[in-house]
Protein backbone atom coordinates (compact mmCIF):
# COMPACT_ATOMS: atom_id res chain seq x y z
CA UNK A 1 0.00 0.00 0.00
CA UNK A 2 3.05 2.41 1.43
CA UNK A 3 4.47 1.64 -2.61
CA UNK A 4 1.14 2.34 -4.66
CA UNK A 5 1.18 5.71 -2.26
CA UNK A 6 4.80 6.26 -3.44
CA UNK A 7 3.85 5.45 -6.99
CA UNK A 8 0.88 8.11 -7.02
CA UNK A 9 2.72 11.08 -5.45
CA UNK A 10 5.49 10.24 -7.80
CA UNK A 11 3.34 10.62 -10.63
CA UNK A 12 1.62 13.39 -9.35
CA UNK A 13 4.51 15.53 -9.30
CA UNK A 14 6.36 13.50 -12.52
CA UNK A 15 3.13 14.31 -14.75
CA UNK A 16 2.89 17.92 -15.34
CA UNK A 17 6.71 18.24 -15.34
CA UNK A 18 6.78 15.85 -18.40
CA UNK A 19 3.41 18.22 -20.03
CA UNK A 20 5.69 21.07 -19.14
CA UNK A 21 9.05 19.56 -20.84
CA UNK A 22 6.61 18.56 -24.06
CA UNK A 23 5.35 21.66 -24.48
CA UNK A 24 8.67 23.87 -23.98
CA UNK A 25 10.17 21.20 -26.68
CA UNK A 26 7.32 21.79 -29.30
CA UNK A 27 7.64 25.27 -28.73
CA UNK A 28 11.39 25.04 -29.33
CA UNK A 29 11.05 22.81 -32.73
CA UNK A 30 7.74 24.42 -33.63
CA UNK A 31 8.29 28.46 -33.50
CA UNK A 32 11.24 30.01 -35.68
CA UNK A 33 12.38 33.47 -36.59
CA UNK A 34 11.17 34.09 -40.19
CA UNK A 35 8.13 32.97 -42.00
CA UNK A 36 7.56 30.36 -44.26
CA UNK A 37 4.90 32.65 -46.25
CA UNK A 38 5.44 36.42 -46.76
CA UNK A 39 3.09 38.59 -47.65
CA UNK A 40 0.90 37.75 -50.26
CA UNK A 41 0.49 39.70 -53.76
CA UNK A 42 -2.77 42.58 -53.03
CA UNK A 43 -6.01 41.89 -53.20
CA UNK A 44 -8.22 42.93 -55.84
CA UNK A 45 -11.62 42.72 -56.65
CA UNK A 46 -11.40 39.64 -58.82
CA UNK A 47 -9.80 38.15 -56.34
CA UNK A 48 -12.49 38.61 -53.92
CA UNK A 49 -15.52 37.91 -56.64
CA UNK A 50 -13.70 34.76 -57.57
CA UNK A 51 -13.65 33.34 -54.02
CA UNK A 52 -17.33 33.93 -52.99
CA UNK A 53 -18.41 32.77 -56.13
CA UNK A 54 -16.71 29.13 -55.41
CA UNK A 55 -17.89 28.94 -52.04
CA UNK A 56 -21.74 29.94 -53.19
CA UNK A 57 -20.93 27.01 -55.98
CA UNK A 58 -19.81 24.44 -53.27
CA UNK A 59 -22.66 25.49 -51.55
CA UNK A 60 -25.31 25.02 -53.72
CA UNK A 61 -23.78 21.61 -55.35
CA UNK A 62 -23.37 19.78 -52.01
CA UNK A 63 -26.74 21.19 -51.08
CA UNK A 64 -28.51 19.94 -54.50
CA UNK A 65 -26.39 16.55 -54.53
CA UNK A 66 -28.85 13.02 -55.34
CA UNK A 67 -28.06 9.93 -53.68
CA UNK A 68 -25.15 9.24 -55.88
CA UNK A 69 -23.26 12.76 -55.01
CA UNK A 70 -21.54 14.82 -56.71
CA UNK A 71 -18.18 15.98 -58.44
CA UNK A 72 -16.90 19.38 -57.27
CA UNK A 73 -14.48 20.68 -59.38
CA UNK A 74 -12.08 23.33 -58.08
CA UNK A 75 -8.93 25.05 -60.03
CA UNK A 76 -5.61 26.06 -58.32
CA UNK A 77 -6.41 29.40 -58.78
CA UNK A 78 -9.95 29.74 -56.83
CA UNK A 79 -8.40 27.65 -54.12
CA UNK A 80 -5.44 30.25 -54.24
CA UNK A 81 -7.94 33.33 -53.93
CA UNK A 82 -9.13 32.14 -50.49
CA UNK A 83 -5.40 31.72 -49.52
CA UNK A 84 -5.18 35.32 -50.71
CA UNK A 85 -8.57 36.34 -49.21
CA UNK A 86 -7.66 34.88 -45.89
CA UNK A 87 -4.44 36.67 -45.71
CA UNK A 88 -6.15 40.06 -46.49
CA UNK A 89 -8.41 39.37 -43.94
CA UNK A 90 -6.68 38.14 -40.71
CA UNK A 91 -3.62 40.58 -40.46
CA UNK A 92 -1.31 37.82 -38.21
CA UNK A 93 -1.93 35.05 -40.91
CA UNK A 94 -0.08 34.66 -44.75
CA UNK A 95 -1.33 31.63 -46.64
CA UNK A 96 -0.31 30.36 -50.16
CA UNK A 97 -1.25 27.24 -52.06
CA UNK A 98 -0.23 25.04 -54.80
CA UNK A 99 -0.76 22.04 -56.79
CA UNK A 100 2.13 19.63 -58.05
CA UNK A 101 0.72 16.14 -59.71
CA UNK A 102 -0.66 14.43 -57.01
CA UNK A 103 -1.33 16.43 -54.34
CA UNK A 104 -2.38 19.63 -52.76
CA UNK A 105 0.19 21.62 -50.84
CA UNK A 106 -0.62 24.98 -48.55
CA UNK A 107 1.77 26.57 -46.69
CA UNK A 108 0.72 28.92 -43.36
CA UNK A 109 2.45 31.66 -41.61
CA UNK A 110 0.82 32.76 -38.34
CA UNK A 111 2.60 35.99 -36.73
CA UNK A 112 3.16 34.96 -32.95
CA UNK A 113 2.75 37.27 -29.75
CA UNK A 114 6.34 38.31 -28.38
CA UNK A 115 7.67 35.04 -26.86
CA UNK A 116 11.39 33.96 -26.84
CA UNK A 117 10.73 30.89 -28.67
CA UNK A 118 10.04 32.45 -32.37
CA UNK A 119 8.08 34.91 -34.15
CA UNK A 120 6.25 32.36 -36.61
CA UNK A 121 4.41 29.39 -36.98
CA UNK A 122 4.88 28.03 -39.85
CA UNK A 123 2.65 24.79 -41.26
CA UNK A 124 2.85 23.24 -44.50
CA UNK A 125 0.28 20.35 -45.25
CA UNK A 126 0.16 18.39 -48.37
CA UNK A 127 -3.39 16.58 -49.41
CA UNK A 128 -2.52 13.43 -51.82
CA UNK A 129 -4.90 11.90 -54.22
CA UNK A 130 -7.50 8.99 -52.74
CA UNK A 131 -10.09 7.00 -53.68
CA UNK A 132 -11.51 6.11 -50.42
CA UNK A 133 -12.08 9.84 -48.84
CA UNK A 134 -9.40 12.87 -47.64
CA UNK A 135 -6.93 13.59 -45.37
CA UNK A 136 -3.40 15.11 -45.09
CA UNK A 137 -0.33 13.08 -46.05
CA UNK A 138 2.37 15.04 -44.67
CA UNK A 139 2.10 18.06 -41.74
CA UNK A 140 5.03 20.20 -41.13
CA UNK A 141 5.10 22.20 -38.12
CA UNK A 142 8.12 24.38 -38.35
CA UNK A 143 11.17 21.92 -38.39
CA UNK A 144 8.89 18.92 -36.89
CA UNK A 145 7.73 16.44 -39.89
CA UNK A 146 5.25 13.73 -39.08
CA UNK A 147 2.20 11.88 -41.06
CA UNK A 148 -1.30 14.30 -41.06
CA UNK A 149 -3.32 11.59 -41.18
CA UNK A 150 -5.17 11.86 -37.45
CA UNK A 151 -5.76 15.58 -38.03
CA UNK A 152 -8.85 15.88 -39.45
CA UNK A 153 -10.67 13.04 -38.67
CA UNK A 154 -9.12 14.67 -34.62
CA UNK A 155 -10.49 18.54 -35.82
CA UNK A 156 -13.73 16.56 -37.30
CA UNK A 157 -14.10 14.72 -33.57
CA UNK A 158 -13.88 18.20 -31.78
CA UNK A 159 -15.95 19.97 -33.68
CA UNK A 160 -18.27 17.19 -32.90
CA UNK A 161 -17.88 17.80 -29.22
CA UNK A 162 -18.81 21.46 -29.98
CA UNK A 163 -21.39 20.57 -31.62
CA UNK A 164 -22.91 18.20 -29.68
CA UNK A 165 -23.22 15.36 -32.44
CA UNK A 166 -21.64 14.25 -35.13
CA UNK A 167 -22.25 16.58 -38.17
CA UNK A 168 -18.54 17.07 -38.48
CA UNK A 169 -17.69 13.73 -38.69
CA UNK A 170 -20.73 12.75 -41.26
CA UNK A 171 -19.19 15.69 -43.37
CA UNK A 172 -15.45 14.85 -43.88
CA UNK A 173 -17.07 11.15 -44.33
CA UNK A 174 -19.39 12.67 -47.26
CA UNK A 175 -15.51 12.88 -49.08
CA UNK A 176 -15.45 9.87 -51.01
CA UNK A 177 -11.92 10.32 -52.94
CA UNK A 178 -10.09 13.04 -54.48
CA UNK A 179 -7.87 13.08 -57.43
CA UNK A 180 -6.30 16.35 -59.66
CA UNK A 181 -5.98 16.62 -63.19
CA UNK A 182 -3.85 19.43 -64.30
CA UNK A 183 -4.55 22.45 -62.20
CA UNK A 184 -7.60 21.50 -60.94
CA UNK A 185 -8.81 19.31 -57.84
CA UNK A 186 -11.66 16.56 -58.17
CA UNK A 187 -13.26 15.35 -54.46
CA UNK A 188 -16.05 12.87 -54.85
CA UNK A 189 -18.75 13.85 -52.60
CA UNK A 190 -22.00 11.87 -51.66
CA UNK A 191 -22.96 13.74 -48.73
CA UNK A 192 -25.54 12.58 -45.72
CA UNK A 193 -29.00 12.92 -46.63
CA UNK A 194 -29.99 15.90 -44.26
CA UNK A 195 -26.98 17.64 -45.19
CA UNK A 196 -28.45 21.16 -45.55
CA UNK A 197 -30.52 20.36 -42.25
CA UNK A 198 -27.00 18.99 -40.85
CA UNK A 199 -25.13 22.74 -42.16
CA UNK A 200 -28.35 24.77 -40.64
CA UNK A 201 -28.63 22.80 -37.35
CA UNK A 202 -24.79 23.82 -36.64
CA UNK A 203 -24.98 26.91 -37.50
CA UNK A 204 -27.80 27.03 -35.17
CA UNK A 205 -25.44 25.64 -32.28
CA UNK A 206 -22.69 27.88 -32.91
CA UNK A 207 -24.29 31.25 -32.97
CA UNK A 208 -26.47 29.90 -29.90
CA UNK A 209 -23.00 29.33 -28.55
CA UNK A 210 -21.38 33.11 -28.92
CA UNK A 211 -23.82 34.88 -26.53
CA UNK A 212 -23.81 35.05 -22.88
CA UNK A 213 -26.89 34.66 -20.76
CA UNK A 214 -29.29 37.20 -21.14
CA UNK A 215 -28.29 38.50 -24.36
CA UNK A 216 -31.11 38.31 -26.32
CA UNK A 217 -33.43 39.72 -23.40
CA UNK A 218 -31.40 42.53 -23.21
CA UNK A 219 -31.57 43.00 -26.90
CA UNK A 220 -35.21 43.01 -27.47
CA UNK A 221 -34.86 45.55 -24.75
CA UNK A 222 -33.45 47.85 -26.99
CA UNK A 223 -35.26 46.56 -30.00
CA UNK A 224 -38.71 47.89 -28.43
CA UNK A 225 -37.07 51.29 -27.67
CA UNK A 226 -36.48 51.43 -31.35
CA UNK A 227 -39.94 50.72 -32.21
CA UNK A 228 -41.53 52.69 -30.06
CA UNK A 229 -38.89 55.65 -31.44
CA UNK A 230 -40.10 54.64 -34.81
CA UNK A 231 -43.61 55.18 -33.38
CA UNK A 232 -42.75 58.23 -32.32
CA UNK A 233 -40.92 59.49 -35.75
CA UNK A 234 -44.35 59.49 -37.56
CA UNK A 235 -44.22 59.93 -41.31
CA UNK A 236 -41.43 62.37 -41.73
CA UNK A 237 -40.02 62.20 -45.10
CA UNK A 238 -36.54 62.14 -44.06
CA UNK A 239 -34.91 61.00 -40.49
CA UNK A 240 -31.32 60.56 -39.41
CA UNK A 241 -29.97 57.45 -38.06
CA UNK A 242 -28.61 60.01 -34.98
CA UNK A 243 -32.11 60.08 -33.38
CA UNK A 244 -32.29 56.68 -32.82
CA UNK A 245 -28.99 55.83 -31.69
CA UNK A 246 -28.62 59.29 -29.30
CA UNK A 247 -32.09 57.68 -27.49
CA UNK A 248 -31.01 54.21 -27.53
CA UNK A 249 -27.33 54.95 -26.18
CA UNK A 250 -29.05 57.19 -23.88
CA UNK A 251 -31.07 54.16 -22.50
CA UNK A 252 -28.24 52.12 -22.63
CA UNK A 253 -26.28 55.08 -19.81
CA UNK A 254 -28.93 54.91 -17.78
CA UNK A 255 -29.09 50.78 -17.66
CA UNK A 256 -25.41 50.81 -17.33
CA UNK A 257 -26.13 51.95 -13.55
CA UNK A 258 -26.29 48.56 -12.41
CA UNK A 259 -25.00 46.77 -15.56
CA UNK A 260 -21.96 46.55 -17.66
CA UNK A 261 -21.46 49.39 -20.09
CA UNK A 262 -19.89 47.54 -22.41
CA UNK A 263 -22.74 44.75 -22.22
CA UNK A 264 -25.76 47.63 -23.10
CA UNK A 265 -23.49 48.66 -25.40
CA UNK A 266 -23.69 45.87 -27.51
CA UNK A 267 -27.01 44.46 -26.73
CA UNK A 268 -28.25 48.40 -28.21
CA UNK A 269 -26.24 47.86 -31.17
CA UNK A 270 -27.61 44.38 -32.31
CA UNK A 271 -30.79 45.83 -31.44
CA UNK A 272 -30.27 48.58 -33.61
CA UNK A 273 -28.67 46.87 -36.31
CA UNK A 274 -30.91 44.30 -36.21
CA UNK A 275 -34.21 46.57 -36.38
CA UNK A 276 -33.21 48.84 -39.39
CA UNK A 277 -31.86 45.66 -41.60
CA UNK A 278 -35.63 44.84 -41.05
CA UNK A 279 -34.49 41.24 -39.60
CA UNK A 280 -32.16 40.29 -42.02
CA UNK A 281 -28.80 40.24 -40.19
CA UNK A 282 -30.41 37.55 -37.73
CA UNK A 283 -29.44 34.95 -40.78
CA UNK A 284 -25.92 35.96 -39.24
CA UNK A 285 -26.28 36.14 -35.77
CA UNK A 286 -28.77 33.86 -34.80
CA UNK A 287 -32.28 34.90 -33.55
CA UNK A 288 -31.59 37.15 -31.06
CA UNK A 289 -34.89 39.07 -31.35
CA UNK A 290 -37.06 37.06 -33.53
CA UNK A 291 -36.60 34.21 -31.12
CA UNK A 292 -39.04 36.67 -28.51
CA UNK A 293 -41.33 38.66 -30.51
CA UNK A 294 -42.65 39.26 -33.96
CA UNK A 295 -40.08 41.43 -36.21
CA UNK A 296 -41.44 45.29 -37.69
CA UNK A 297 -40.15 47.01 -40.40
CA UNK A 298 -38.28 49.86 -39.57
CA UNK A 299 -39.19 53.36 -40.83
CA UNK A 300 -38.01 54.79 -44.35
CA UNK A 301 -35.98 56.49 -45.34
CA UNK A 302 -33.56 56.79 -42.46
CA UNK A 303 -30.75 58.10 -43.37
CA UNK A 304 -26.64 59.16 -42.27
CA UNK A 305 -24.81 61.80 -44.05
CA UNK A 306 -28.63 62.27 -46.00
CA UNK A 307 -28.12 58.76 -47.56
CA UNK A 308 -29.81 55.80 -46.96
CA UNK A 309 -26.94 53.74 -48.20
CA UNK A 310 -24.44 55.45 -45.69
CA UNK A 311 -26.88 54.39 -42.94
CA UNK A 312 -26.72 50.81 -44.41
CA UNK A 313 -22.91 50.79 -44.51
CA UNK A 314 -22.81 51.95 -41.27
CA UNK A 315 -25.03 49.81 -39.37
CA UNK A 316 -23.76 46.86 -41.33
CA UNK A 317 -19.94 46.87 -40.70
CA UNK A 318 -20.48 47.93 -37.06
CA UNK A 319 -22.75 44.57 -37.58
CA UNK A 320 -20.02 42.66 -38.91
CA UNK A 321 -17.45 43.66 -36.50
CA UNK A 322 -19.69 42.70 -33.10
CA UNK A 323 -20.03 39.49 -34.60
CA UNK A 324 -16.30 38.40 -35.70
CA UNK A 325 -15.11 41.20 -32.67
CA UNK A 326 -13.35 41.67 -35.04
CA UNK A 327 -11.24 39.90 -37.03
CA UNK A 328 -12.65 40.04 -40.61
CA UNK A 329 -14.41 43.57 -39.71
CA UNK A 330 -12.04 45.57 -40.48
CA UNK A 331 -11.69 43.91 -44.46
CA UNK A 332 -15.35 43.40 -44.38
CA UNK A 333 -16.05 46.92 -46.16
CA UNK A 334 -12.93 46.82 -47.85
CA UNK A 335 -14.43 43.61 -49.47
CA UNK A 336 -17.60 45.06 -50.16
CA UNK A 337 -16.06 48.02 -52.22
CA UNK A 338 -14.05 45.84 -54.08
CA UNK A 339 -16.58 44.01 -55.53
CA UNK A 340 -18.96 47.39 -56.35
CA UNK A 341 -16.18 47.61 -58.43
CA UNK A 342 -16.66 44.95 -60.61
CA UNK A 343 -18.75 44.98 -63.40
CA UNK A 344 -22.66 45.20 -62.20
CA UNK A 345 -21.72 46.96 -59.26
CA UNK A 346 -22.29 50.48 -58.31
CA UNK A 347 -18.37 51.15 -58.49
CA UNK A 348 -15.79 51.71 -55.62
CA UNK A 349 -17.31 54.31 -52.84
CA UNK A 350 -14.78 55.85 -50.74
CA UNK A 351 -17.49 57.53 -48.81
CA UNK A 352 -19.27 54.02 -48.64
CA UNK A 353 -15.95 53.08 -47.02
CA UNK A 354 -15.45 55.81 -44.74
CA UNK A 355 -19.10 54.97 -43.49
CA UNK A 356 -17.88 51.05 -43.18
CA UNK A 357 -14.99 52.38 -41.27
CA UNK A 358 -16.79 54.54 -39.11
CA UNK A 359 -19.39 51.37 -37.96
CA UNK A 360 -16.31 49.54 -36.92
CA UNK A 361 -14.69 52.42 -35.09
CA UNK A 362 -18.12 52.85 -33.10
CA UNK A 363 -18.55 49.41 -32.05
CA UNK A 364 -14.91 48.89 -31.40
CA UNK A 365 -14.75 52.13 -28.96
CA UNK A 366 -18.30 51.07 -27.42
CA UNK A 367 -17.00 47.41 -26.46
CA UNK A 368 -13.30 48.39 -25.60
CA UNK A 369 -13.25 49.27 -21.82
CA UNK A 370 -16.12 49.80 -18.94
CA UNK A 371 -14.70 53.39 -19.52
CA UNK A 372 -14.27 53.84 -23.50
CA UNK A 373 -18.26 52.57 -23.34
CA UNK A 374 -19.25 55.26 -20.57
CA UNK A 375 -17.21 57.74 -22.36
CA UNK A 376 -19.00 57.20 -26.02
CA UNK A 377 -22.57 57.21 -24.24
CA UNK A 378 -21.76 60.35 -22.51
CA UNK A 379 -20.21 62.37 -25.60
CA UNK A 380 -23.00 60.62 -28.32
CA UNK A 381 -26.09 61.89 -25.57
CA UNK A 382 -24.27 65.56 -25.71
CA UNK A 383 -23.75 65.80 -29.08
CA UNK A 384 -27.50 65.15 -29.64
CA UNK A 385 -26.95 64.75 -33.59
CA UNK A 386 -24.97 62.16 -35.88
CA UNK A 387 -22.25 64.56 -36.56
CA UNK A 388 -21.07 63.58 -33.01
CA UNK A 389 -20.33 59.74 -34.59
CA UNK A 390 -20.45 60.21 -38.46
CA UNK A 391 -17.82 61.58 -40.40
CA UNK A 392 -18.06 63.97 -43.35
CA UNK A 393 -17.67 62.36 -46.99
CA UNK A 394 -17.37 65.89 -48.87
CA UNK A 395 -15.05 65.44 -51.60
CA UNK A 396 -14.14 61.18 -51.30
CA UNK A 397 -14.34 59.40 -54.72
CA UNK A 398 -16.42 57.65 -55.74
CA UNK A 399 -18.75 55.45 -58.64
CA UNK A 400 -14.63 54.44 -59.59
CA UNK A 401 -14.68 51.51 -61.80
CA UNK A 402 -12.44 48.88 -61.94
CA UNK A 403 -10.34 50.31 -64.53
CA UNK A 404 -10.36 54.18 -62.87
CA UNK A 405 -9.62 52.09 -59.79
CA UNK A 406 -6.56 50.56 -61.11
CA UNK A 407 -5.59 53.62 -63.18
CA UNK A 408 -5.78 55.86 -59.87
CA UNK A 409 -5.16 53.52 -56.67
CA UNK A 410 -3.68 49.88 -57.94
CA UNK A 411 -5.10 48.29 -55.18
CA UNK A 412 -6.29 47.64 -52.14
CA UNK A 413 -2.46 47.59 -50.84
CA UNK A 414 -1.14 50.40 -52.79
CA UNK A 415 0.71 53.37 -50.98
CA UNK A 416 -2.25 56.08 -52.19
CA UNK A 417 -4.78 54.19 -51.52
CA UNK A 418 -3.42 53.28 -47.72
CA UNK A 419 -3.24 57.17 -47.71
CA UNK A 420 -6.53 57.76 -48.56
CA UNK A 421 -7.75 55.62 -45.56
CA UNK A 422 -5.81 57.24 -43.72
CA UNK A 423 -7.27 60.76 -44.61
CA UNK A 424 -10.97 59.22 -43.77
CA UNK A 425 -9.67 57.85 -40.67
CA UNK A 426 -8.56 61.07 -39.44
CA UNK A 427 -11.75 62.78 -39.89
CA UNK A 428 -13.12 59.87 -37.82
CA UNK A 429 -10.97 60.50 -35.47
CA UNK A 430 -12.35 63.85 -34.92
CA UNK A 431 -15.56 63.06 -33.94
CA UNK A 432 -16.63 63.57 -30.36
CA UNK A 433 -17.24 60.30 -29.41
CA UNK A 434 -14.16 58.76 -30.54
Amino acid sequence: MLQVLRWIIVSALLVPALLVTVALALAVYALEEKPLVERNVPVDYATVVAGKSLLKRIKIQVESADDKGTTLLITEDELRHIAQMASHTFARLNADLYFDRASVNSRVSVQMPANPFGAYLNLAVQIGQSSDGIGIDRLSIGSLHVSGRWLLPLTARLADVLLKDKQASALLASVRGFRIEGDTAMLVIVPPPDAKAQLKQAVRVLQASRFPPGEEQRVVHYYDSLVAIGEDQGDRQKQSLGAYMVAVMAEAAKRSAGSSAIVENRAAIWATVIYFSNGAFETLVGKLVSSQRPLVHAPAPVTLGGRGDLMLHFLYSAGITLATQQGIGIAAGEFKELLDSGNGGSGFSFADLAADRAGIRFVTVATASEAAARHLQEKLVASDDEAGFFPDTAGLAEGLSEEQFRQQFGSAESERFRKQLALIDQRIARLPVY
